[in-house]
């Protein structure tokens, strides 16, 4: 049985502080999303490609990084299986740590990242107003 990714509020806007910086992601296209065992890819995944292959894995260390899952995807439905990555653009560290439970070392992310024009930094969320 597939999971029910709808959202009642998707009219609503949350900053979930992925995208950073000004480097606006311009290159951004469909994508096909596979794993092992089927399950919720979240929005902020690293995502690679093994050359000849048309679908995308989650990024695993020594990976080199082909892009940033922009939306969560259901890997187990091939009907919910595709959704927008980006292929350039500034994110932040902190957002795909949390969400792939990964540590990423300033190393892993030039030799991942550096040629690909994906940027990822540390950047923390701006503090409340009172």
């Amino acid at each position: 049985m597939s999971k029910n990714l709808f959202s009642p509020n998707v009219d609503l806007s949350k900053v979930d502080n992925l995208i950073s910086g000004t480097l606006v992601p311009s290159k951004v296209w469909a994508v096909t999303v596979e794993t092992e065992d089927g399950s919720v890819v979240k929005r902020g995944t690293l995502l690679t490609r093994e050359k000849g292959e048309a679908s995308y894995k989650p990024y695993a260390d020594g990976d080199v990084v082909k892009a940033v899952l922009l939306l969560d995807v259901e890997t187990d439905d091939p009907d919910e299986s595709e959704a927008p990555a980006a292929f350039c653009g500034e994110f932040n560290q902190n957002r795909i740590e949390e969400v792939m439970g990964i540590t990423l070392t300033p190393v892993a992310i030039l030799d991942a990242a550096e040629d690909k024009k994906i940027f990822i930094a540390p950047m923390n969320p701006a503090p409340e107003t009172f």
